[in-house]
Parts: C-alpha cells; structure tokens; sequence
C-alpha cells in the first residue's frame, strides 16, 4: 500500500529533522570529550549551548518572513546543505573560541526546519490530522536523540570525536537529493509559495503582519507554552549526557550510550502517541481542542516526574526520565499544533516569532543550567524547574485550547 504523498511528505520532513538534531546534538553526546581534551568546564559548555539557541532564536523570527516569500522547496534544500557543512567543518574546532562561533554559525543555518517544515504540514493536512502530522514530522528530534548516542559514541570510538562531526554532517548529502526527488509534483506549488498580499510589501506591511499575528486570541497562551516547554526539551537533550556523567560517574561509552538511547526512545513514542491519541479521541466524539487538553495534562502528570530524578536509584532515574521524555514528546506536538493555528495566512511568519521566543527562553535556561551546577555540584534545581515548567505550560495551554477561539486571518 503505497501511502498518500501528504504522509510520504511528513516522512521526508521527519527525516530532516532527524538530521537537525543529529548534527545540533553531536556536541551534546560528545561533550565529555570535548571536556576532558579541550579543557572545558561546565561554564564554558553551558555558554556553548547557549550561544546555539542565541542565534537559533533570532535567526527564526528573521526567517519566518523569508520563507513566507520565497519558494519553500528550493529554501528547505539549501538549509539542509548549509547546515550539513557547518557540522562537519565542526571537526576541525581547536578550542573553545572556534566552537563558539561553529555553534553560532549551525544555530543560524538549522532555524529554517521548523518554520518550514510545520507550513508544510499545516497546508497539507487537515486540523485534526495535524496532531499526528506534526508527531510524525516532530518525532525526527526524539529518534535524531534516540539514534545519536549509539552512532556517535561508535564513530567517536572507532575514529576520533573530529569524525564524528564530520561523518554526521555528510548525511544531509544524501536527505537533499530525496527531497528534490520527491518534491518535483506540480500540484505541490501551492505548498512552496504561500500568496503574499499586496498590503504585505516592504518593512510596514511586515510590521502589519506582526501586529495582526499578535492580535490573535491565540498568541499570547501560545507564546507562554513556547517559553516553558521549549528550555524542558533543550535541557533533556543537552544536559543528560553530562548529567549521567557528572552525576551518575557513567563515561561516555555503551552503557551509557544504552540509557541514553532507552531515555530518548520515550521522547520519540511521546511524538506518535500525541497525535494518535488525539485522532482516537475525536474519532469517539470528542472536540479536538478538548481532545488536546486530555493528552497534554497527562503529559505534564509525566513530566513532573523530573523534580524525582536526584533522588532515585539509577534504574528509577532512568525510567522516570523515559517517562519525562514521553510527556515532553506529546507537549512538543502539542505545541506545534497551537502554533500553527495562531495565524491562517503567515504561517512560517508567526512559527517563527514562537518559536523563536521559545528558542530564547532555551539558551538562557541552558547558561543558567551551566551556571548552576557547575555552582551547586548537582543538578536539583534545574530538573525541579523542569517539573515547574510543565505545569505552568499546562495551565497556559488550557487558555490557548479553548473551543470558542477562532483563527485570526493575520
């Protein structure tokens, strides 16, 4: 059975994401290597993390715009290159300094998947298909964690960390090509060139933009679940290998590449069971914003579970933490969803500036992070504040599903 090209087209999207994280995250998985041969401290790591989503962050909301007006297709390919040879140039980093600015450089280069990738699903896919469009699309950041550990603590191993760099960053040669390939239908045009409004000319119609995106019922709740869950994720994918080794006196290898990879599966079924859920739900009646609430408070009944962490024995830490990662898997796609619907006609536009303001309250969290427990020795506080985030974003995501709300045409 041959699937329909808008399921064919999530597919492929995925697999960029799966390449986006394996690239951002090879510094992650890498970093207590990095450590020891560079003589980097926790300091110096969190500023590494930080400085990604520095320039992540400011680097969407610029581009929003951009792909609003370009053809998406050709856009989606070159970021995909670009990022692809700033991981690998990676490799050849010599001290803190050279790793800052490669980290600057692929947070400004990898910006364009989300925007992109969430207006491909949101003109594709129905509204109660979204969910699971963007599980699918999504789940490519839990299985680019999932897969990243094993494959790069085997290159590591076998080759050197420098390889590592560079032996991931090559795969994008191989997603470019698939996506030329896939995308040459004619009747996809709609999907590449979103109809730009003759008000929208020039820096005051981009600013009128930006306005009616703001006015939209749905921007503010949204924006609150962007600032709280987006620095959850950042701290689950940055932090555990470090923490594992500092915290746990786990060294960078297969038991731990193992636990990793159990910790990241739950992240990747969180992606999927979201958007299947929801389906089921209102497939049996239920309304899809009051299907969404169900699955996203059980998400953050899991994700509380973070604040346990520290005080467990490793078998219970690692479970909980599969279950963390599972609840912040289905408040990703969650989110996803909502932001989509925030503005009907911009939509990369208004992805841009949520996300983007996600990605910000992300790099701070990951220099306080640094910060922190290179102070306190533990890392407590941060996972305390995970379990705090949660909950607060549930509460803000119970304004932002509200049935009653409709689109604003921004």
């Amino acid at each position: 059975m041959i699937l329909p090209k808008k399921w064919q087209l999530c597919i492929v999207l995925f697999l960029a994401t799966t390449l986006n994280y394996l690239d951002r995250q090879t510094m992650s998985i890498l970093a207590p290597a990095l450590q020891k041969e560079l003589h980097l401290d926790n300091v110096a790591l969190g500023w590494l993390f930080a400085v990604f989503y520095y320039a992540y962050t400011f680097s969407q909301m610029a581009v929003g715009p951009i792909l609003d007006r370009v053809n998406l297709r050709w856009a989606f390919a070159w970021a995909v290159f670009l990022w692809s040879v700033v991981s690998a140039l990676t490799g050849l980093a010599n001290g803190f300094v050279a790793l800052l600015i490669f980290r600057l450089s692929l947070g400004v280069v990898e910006s364009a998947n989300w925007p992109a990738g969430m207006r491909v699903v949101a003109r594709m896919l129905e509204p109660r298909e979204r969910s699971l469009g963007n599980g699918i699309f999504t789940s490519g950041t839990s299985v680019g964690a999932l897969v990243a550990p094993g494959l790069i603590l085997g290159i590591s191993a076998a080759f050197g960390w420098r390889w590592a760099f560079v032996l991931i960053g090559a795969l994008g040669a191989f997603w470019i090509c698939g996506w030329i390939l896939m995308t040459r239908d004619r009747k996809l045009m709609p999907v590449w060139r979103e109809p730009v409004a003759p008000e929208a000319a020039g820096l005051a119609g981009q600013w009128r933009i930006f306005a009616g995106i703001a006015k939209s019922p749905r921007f503010l709740p949204v924006l609150a679940v962007a600032v709280l869950v987006n620095p959850c994720l950042y701290f689950s994918v940055n932090w555990l290998p470090t923490y594992f080794a500092q915290q746990r006196g786990l060294a960078p290898g297969r038991q731990m590449g193992w636990i990793l990879t159990a910790i990241y599966l739950g992240l990747d079924l969180g992606n999927i069971a979201c958007g299947s859920a929801i389906l089921a739900l209102t497939r049996w009646g239920s309304g899809v914003q009051r299907a969404r609430r169900i699955v996203f408070i059980l998400a953050t009944v899991a994700v509380v579970c973070c604040a346990t962490v520290p005080i467990l024995p490793m078998a219970g830490a690692v479970t909980a933490l599969v279950l963390v990662n599972f609840g912040l898997g289905i408040w990703v796609a969650v989110y996803l969803t909502m932001a989509q619907e925030v503005s009907a006609t911009h939509v990369s536009t208004a992805i841009g500036i949520l996300s983007g303001c996600g990605s910000l309250a992300g790099a701070l969290a990951m220099w306080e992070v640094g910060r922190v427990t290179q102070q306190t020795g533990s890392f407590a506080i941060p996972m305390s504040t995970v379990a705090t985030a949660a909950a607060l974003a549930a509460l803000a995501g119970w304004v932002a599903s509200k049935e009653s709300r409709k689109l604003v045409p921004a």
